[in-house]
Parts: structure tokens; C-alpha cells; sequence
């Protein structure tokens, strides 16, 4: 007699430990305890099911969860059980210390390259702007919306903007394009946000703690964040400054200054949509250390 084969499928439900409700999309694992060989992986759904099919009656397997970012980064399983298989239960509820406020937002991946060097913080803001359904291009917003003031060279020094009132020089600019603060990037938001009537809101969160700003992303907010390039110490050139309008000394300029959208929060770690590198996790503790480091600058687009 043929074995019906669909006994053999067994549907994991990942949900939260303390409610029960579906954690979606995450990335599950299930592994041979006695011999460690990896039986079958699948990507969990928006319900929170994943379909397994080679599992053997009354063989003992560990299942393994977390996200697919770490999953893809080798940092490891949050959620770990073991169970003996038995084909007359073909559903398994898996209890995950992940909860549905630390899933990351759908943010899409804006990248800034090639037509703008340096404009991490506008495609940050295009992406988070794109996340909420507005139909906008990075070069649109960099071209139309994002203040800009180029340089001026007098007697061989430079002269340009306070980065806090408007974007040095030119994101599309290689050699002389240089960086913007958060206020500027609000700016751009509201202009375009009145221009499109779309029914959003913006908020310069800059000075905003830790808590504040993960509190945002667990109600569905991303937040564009400065930080340094891969979290390093903040680097200065003095021969890149320039002196801002209405002072008279001239500022170090910061070389390695960037700016993602922090899209999501798990523990330790955080998970962010970078313009050079599409999505990144960090450090909770280093990210936030950065972002301090440089000033505390950021920007929150709210519903």
C-alpha cells in the first residue's frame, strides 16, 4: 500500500510567547538532532506557517528561528526547540521570543549610487518617503526638493552652508559634495509631501534618545538616522572644511558621516536600510553610540 505522503507535512506556526499572535516571515530551520544534518529550511509567511515534508516519523529534530537578515548573517537563532515527530500532529506551534513590535518594517532599498555620491541622506528619506507609498525618485528629491548651497573658494578658502540650513554643495557631486543635517531633510519632506497632498507628517527627531526612537519603529515608523560609515569613530578633515555662513572660522569637515533608515529592532540588534549596502544589521548599543557620536541627528515621517 502507497503511504500517503501528505501526512508527512507539517506546518510550523512561529508566534509570540507571550500572546501567542503570528510572528511573520521568519526564517526557519529544522536539523537531524542525532546526526546535525540540516533537513529542510523555509521562509515562514505573513500568517506565520512554513511547510516541512522530509520529516521522518519518531526521529527527534531541533527547529531553529530567526530572521532571514541573520539568518543571511551568520548571527545566529533566537528561537530554538526540540521535538520527536509525529506524523498525527501535523501542526507545531512554535513559542519565539521575537514579538510583532520587532519585526522590520518593509522599507524598500533605495541605493544612492551612482548618480549621487553623496546622497545618503535624501535616497534615505526617498526610500522611507517610496515605504509610504509615494511615487517619488531619489533625483527628484535631491533635485527639487533638498536645499542646496554650493561652494565658494575665496582666496583659497572655502565657503559654503551650515549643513543644519542646507545640503554642502551637491549629492551628485563626487568631488565637492559634502553633507547635509536633519533639519534640511525635513524640509525637503514637507515640500514634497505638500506638493503630492499626501497625508504625512514629518518630525525632526534629533536630540531624540534611544527609546524614543526605537519606539518609533516599533509603531511602524522607520526613522532616518545619522550615523558613521560601518558605525567607526567619527573621522574629521580639516583641509575638506569650509567656513559656514555668517562665522568666521572654518569648520573640519566629517569624512565618513552617512545616514540609513532604521527599519526594525530585535534584541541586540538592529536592522537598518543602508543606500550603499541595502539591508544591514547592527549592534543596538554601537548603533546608537554613533548616532550620539554625531550629534544625535534624525528624522521621523509619521502617517
Amino acid at each position: 500500500m502507497q503511504q500517503d505522503k501528505s501526512k508527512n507535512h507539517l506546518t510550523v506556526l512561529t508566534v509570540e510567547f507571550n500572546s501567542g499572535a503570528p510572528i511573520p516571515n521568519l526564517y526557519i530551520k529544522v536539523t537531524d538532532l542525532e546526526t546535525g544534518e540540516e533537513i529542510e529550511d523555509a521562509l515562514g509567511s505573513e500568517e506565520g506557517e512554513a511547510t516541512f515534508s522530509k520529516l521522518v516519523e519518531g526521529k527527534t529534530y531541533t527547529i531553529a528561528a530567526t530572521t532571514l537578515e541573520n539568518s543571511m548573517g551568520g548571527d545566529g537563532y533566537t528561537t530554538i526547540d526540540t521535538f520527536i515527530y509525529d506524523t498525527s500532529k501535523p501542526y507545531y506551534r512554535l513559542q519565539t521570543h521575537f514579538s510583532r513590535d520587532e519585526q522590520e518594517l518593509d522599507v524598500p532599498v533605495v541605493m544612492q549610487n551612482p548618480e549621487l555620491p553623496h546622497g545618503c541622506e535624501i535616497t534615505s528619506l526617498t526610500a522611507v518617503l517610496n515605504y509610504y507609498g509615494m511615487n517619488v525618485t531619489k533625483l527628484e528629491m535631491a533635485d527639487t526638493y533638498l536645499p542646496k548651497q554650493n561652494f565658494k573658494t575665496i582666496g583659497g578658502q572655502r565657503f559654503g552652508p551650515d549643513p543644519a540650513y542646507a545640503f554642502a554643495g551637491n549629492p551628485r557631486d563626487k568631488a565637492e559634495g559634502m553633507y547635509v543635517f536633519a533639519a534640511p531633510i525635513v524640509k525637503a519632506a514637507e515640500s514634497v509631501i505638500a506638493d503630492k497632498q499626501a497625508d504625512l507628517r514629518v518630525k525632526n527627531m534629533s536630540g531624540a534618545s534611544q527609546d524614543d526612537i526605537l519606539q518609533l519603529v516599533r509603531e511602524g515608523v522607520p526613522v532616518v538616522t545619522w550615523v558613521t560609515l560601518d558605525l567607526s569613530t567619527p573621522k574629521t578633515n580639516n583641509d575638506r572644511g569650509w567656513i559656514y555662513e555668517g562665522e568666521a572660522a572654518s569648520r573640519a569637515a566629517y569624512m565618513n558621516l552617512h545616514a540609513v533608515v532604521l527599519t526594525g529592532h530585535l534584541g541586540d540588534k538592529v536592522v537598518v536600510m543602508d543606500p550603499l549596502k541595502g539591508f544591514v544589521t547592527y549592534n543596538v548599543d554601537q548603533f546608537f553610540k554613533s548616532y550620539q557620536e554625531l550629534g544625535s541627528q534624525a528624522v521621523a515621517v509619521h502617517k
